[in-house]
């Protein structure tokens, strides 16, 4: 009996929402204070997007300048809300400097550890218990994870977006107003944070209209989402608009990550051709330089279009396994095998992850990839690794018993 007692205090203590969230930020905060503050530079600032656009801001130069030996000119080549929440410390804490760095690093800490707590509810409510409590550890422990997840990047706060609006989508059906204003505000704020994000959330308002019809018309609740995210983006789309004269609802980079994965030489960018591409962006400006790419990367894919395939194929592998020598080969393949299983087994639930999982690395697969784009899907990834884990754990045991 008491160690039953304890054994169940244990379950218990495992699936606590504050025990993940404290383990996972104390993960984090201290692979922080074994890069800082002597590592600030090279792993953190050094070439860092956000970072250069945020100095310009706060030093009167407005949006501008992604990248160093560049003019201080007006940019879209980032989306706006992250390095706009980088400036805003930067305005309080001084740019670049040791103390911006710390608070950036420990608000990404915040945003992975909510994250946690998000994916411990994600997995309980589909999948069962077990299924959220095994990812939501992973997430929390793993250091590949909080290594990613503390970079000057939107990674972090994207994961977290998107992981509450999966947590929000079944809530949506037959409720209020308000909840599917909340969900079309949330839509638009995550996609001026990452515009990748903009592959899944049309998904998620057609499994929205497909699953709540069945029930109840939601037509209009539907349309006032759908609404509020544009009237989101507006703003911002005026805002390049009135810059570059052309209608450009978030960024304008498309042209040169397409070049990066599909030029000449294999689609190997390395740091010499990183100083011509600046170069050539100073020459040209960056409406010219970015049209320029796309027209480049458009006729490598027309002359050669087995390597492109081949390419595609190699980003696809890439996207799921990377880095090279980690779990993730074994991570990405049990994705997809709970992917598969979770459809046949939740049918229309579980439409809502494979958007996710189909939808988000599209983009990736056509330009180029590495291992810290892959991470605002990884909640949903763990989710149903995990599940095709516990799942072929508990068919195994089934099977032990019968024998036995």
């Amino acid at each position: 009996m008491p160690s039953a007692r304890l054994g169940q205090a244990a379950w218990k203590l495992l699936q606590s929402p504050a025990v993940i969230f404290a383990i996972a930020l104390t993960t984090r905060l201290w692979l922080a204070a074994q890069l800082l503050p002597e590592k600030a530079w090279p792993f953190f600032y050094e070439y860092n997007e956000p970072s250069r656009i945020a100095w310009a801001v706060v030093s009167g130069y407005g949006y501008s300048s992604p990248w160093p030996r560049t003019p201080l000119l007006p940019t879209a080549q980032q989306p706006p809300v992250y390095p706009l929440l980088v400036a805003g410390i930067f305005r309080i804490l001084g740019a670049y400097s040791v103390s911006s760095l710390w608070t950036v690093v420990i608000l990404n800490a915040i945003f992975s550890a909510l994250t946690a707590v998000a994916i411990l509810q994600i997995g309980k409510r589909t999948f069962g218990t077990s299924v959220g409590v095994l990812a939501a550890w992973v997430w929390s422990w793993w250091l590949y994870e909080a290594a990613i997840s503390i970079r000057v990047w939107e990674s972090s706060l994207s994961a977290l977006l998107l992981a509450t609006a999966l947590l929000l989508l079944p809530e949506l059906g037959g409720s209020r107003r308000s909840l599917w204003l909340i969900f079309g505000l949330l839509a638009g704020v995550a996609v001026l944070n990452n515009t990748s994000l903009l592959a899944v959330f049309p998904f998620f308002w057609l499994w929205l209209w497909i699953n709540c019809r069945r029930l109840q018309s939601c037509n209009k609740q539907l349309l006032a989402s759908i609404g509020i995210c544009i009237l989101t983006l507006v703003p911002w789309t005026i805002r390049n608009y009135v810059t570059f004269y052309r209608l450009m609802p978030i960024r304008d980079n498309l042209g040169l990550e397409l070049w990066i994965g599909n030029h000449e030489g294999e689609a190997r960018l390395n740091g010499d051709d990183f100083l011509r591409m600046v170069a050539e962006y100073n020459r040209l400006g960056e409406m010219r330089f970015m049209d320029t790419k796309r027209q480049l990367a458009a006729q490598f894919i027309r002359q050669h279009p087995g390597s492109f395939l081949r390419l595609s194929v190699q980003r696809f592998y890439k996207f799921w396994t990377a880095p090279d020598g980690s779990a993730w080969i074994l991570v990405g393949p049990l994705a997809w095998l709970g992917m598969f299983l979770a459809l046949w087994q939740k049918g229309l639930t579980a439409v809502r992850y494979a958007i996710v999982i189909v939808m988000f690395p599209f983009v990736y697969y056509i330009t180029h990839t590495g291992s810290m784009y892959r991470h605002p899907a990884e909640p949903v990834i763990l989710v149903l690794a995990a599940y095709a884990s516990v799942s072929t754990l508990q068919a195994l045991a089934k099977r032990w018993r019968k024998a036995a």
